[in-house]
């Protein structure tokens, strides 16, 4: 994947919380004084399979000269609540998330002896709903450990404006738009950790599968969509 530059901060993250937990003096907490809703902000980025989000574009001058841009990985951000159905430390509970994933992209293509050369701005959005379940427990009194499966939708919009620029043909610019709409249903699974930064504050890391049959037209595998995507998390608990 590309973003283990990403992973990895995050397990540094990961590493100097851990310090600071072992450092730091924490009384027990009873059941009581668990919280049962946590608010979530996501922040972070995705890859998806590399085909399935490179879309093609042909050129009318010359149906040979084929270009392709590749948009499988983009930054993502989302919020996420958890409904607990119990008081206890260690419990289940209901999971909903709504995210969001975008990407740009500029490319230009020549060809025909540098007499043919077309230009593409290409872009894509994702949003991603979902609701599942989730189970949690506590370690050391300041770390929050779940994890989370379910069904989700994921609605997708492609669009590019292509402009060709032929120097043997008159007239030399020919400028067209398209556009390519996907709504696909799957199953997600989630996983975090999360330090007390206070009583009811938490900061985090969360790594998450996704898997649907959503498929755009004008992508070089229109079969299915799957991915990973990587988050540092921010929760405060209610």
């Amino acid at each position: 994947m590309r973003f283990s530059s990403i992973f990895s901060r995050a397990g540094c993250l990961f590493c100097l919380c851990l310090a600071i937990n072992l450092f730091s003096v924490t009384s027990a907490r009873s059941a009581e004084d668990f919280s049962n809703i946590y608010f979530q902000g996501y922040l972070g980025a995705a890859g998806f399979d590399e085909d399935a989000m490179t879309f093609y574009e042909s050129s009318d001058t010359d149906p040979a000269v084929i270009s392709t841009t590749d948009l499988s990985s983009m930054p993502y951000l989302g919020i996420s609540a958890q409904f607990a159905l119990g008081p206890e430390p260690t419990h289940i509970g209901i999971d909903s998330s709504l995210l969001f994933g975008w990407r740009s992209e500029d490319t230009t293509v020549s060809a025909q002896n540098n007499q043919l050369r077309v230009k593409i701005d290409s872009k894509l959005w994702l949003l991603d709903l979902a609701v599942g379940v989730y189970a949690q427990t506590v370690l050391a009194e300041r770390w929050r450990l779940y994890g989370a499966v379910g069904p989700m939708l994921l609605f997708g919009d492609y669009s590019d404006d292509t402009e060709e620029e032929d120097l043997s043909a008159t007239p030399r610019v020919a400028k067209e738009s398209n556009s390519d709409s996907a709504f696909g249903f799957g199953g997600y699974a989630k996983i975090g950790l999360e330090y007390a930064l206070t009583y009811n504050t938490y900061m985090g890391v969360a790594l998450r599968g996704v898997t649907t049959n959503l498929d755009f037209d004008r992508a070089l595998d229109d079969d299915s969509l799957k991915g990973v995507q990587g988050f540092v998390t921010f929760t405060r608990a209610y």
